[in-house]
């Protein structure tokens, strides 16, 4: 089944694409751990997408996508924002993104490693077409 989420890119609709997350989860056999961290994960990439991408825009829109299949779950994440992150902000080592937070005081960093670890698949990639940047996530549900 295929359902679908759009909302204004501000960080107070965040909670909204986390519950509409939740429901559809509730169809999985997923124990609730697992189910958290898939929240958790696209919370994260949404949350990047409005706040780094679109500077919690509210005229613009961001849309999520679920696809859940007995054994799958593909998740698109669209906007039109100018943020796609680089690759290798996935590959740090943890020690590495904790230790510059540390020494730099600065906060976050870890959402992009959370979403590569959480998620089977994640793949950033921008629509020249119609200038939509997507996010791609999935997990094997079995």
């Amino acid at each position: 089944m295929k359902y679908s989420f759009k909302t204004a890119c501000t960080k107070q609709h965040l909670y909204k694409i986390r519950k509409f997350v939740a429901v559809h989860l509730e169809k999985t056999n997923l124990i609730s751990k697992e189910k958290y961290q898939i929240i958790l994960a696209i919370d994260e990439a949404c949350a990047n997408a409005i706040i780094h991408g679109n500077n919690c825009d509210q005229s613009r829109e961001l849309q999520v996508e679920l696809i859940l299949t007995s054994d799958k779950l593909d998740i698109e994440i669209y906007d039109v924002g100018n943020y796609l992150p680089k690759e290798k902000d996935a590959h740090w080592e943890t020690e590495d993104i904790i230790k510059d937070s540390i020494q730099n005081k600065k906060k976050g960093g870890l959402g992009l490693k959370l979403m590569y670890h959480i998620m089977d698949k994640v793949n950033y990639y921008r629509r020249e077409v119609d200038k939509v940047n997507v996010c791609s996530l999935s997990k094997n549900l079995k």
